[in-house]
């Protein structure tokens, strides 16, 4: 499939992402999720429970910062 498919290109074409762009947004989403899931760790150790609402939240936003990571990963290996 081409890169238009995707919205890629290396051209810097209106209303597409580069290629260059994409990696900037895939190590934006890592730091993302590392930086949650070490904020969710701390809490855990403070609250000494996976069932207090910090800990719940920060665990719902991690899961949807992975699930956004897995959907440009997806795009980013189909352009491939």
């Amino acid at each position: 499939m081409a890169f238009a498919d995707y919205g890629l290109s290396f051209n810097n074409e209106p209303g597409t992402v580069s290629a260059r762009q994409l990696s900037s947004s895939i190590q934006s989403l890592e730091a993302e999720i590392y930086a949650l899931r070490t904020k969710m760790e701390q809490s855990y150790t403070e609250e000494t429970t996976f069932n207090s609402d910090i800990v719940i939240d920060l665990s719902r936003r991690l899961d949807l910062k992975i699930n956004e990571y897995m959907h440009v990963m997806r795009k980013k290996s189909k352009s491939s």
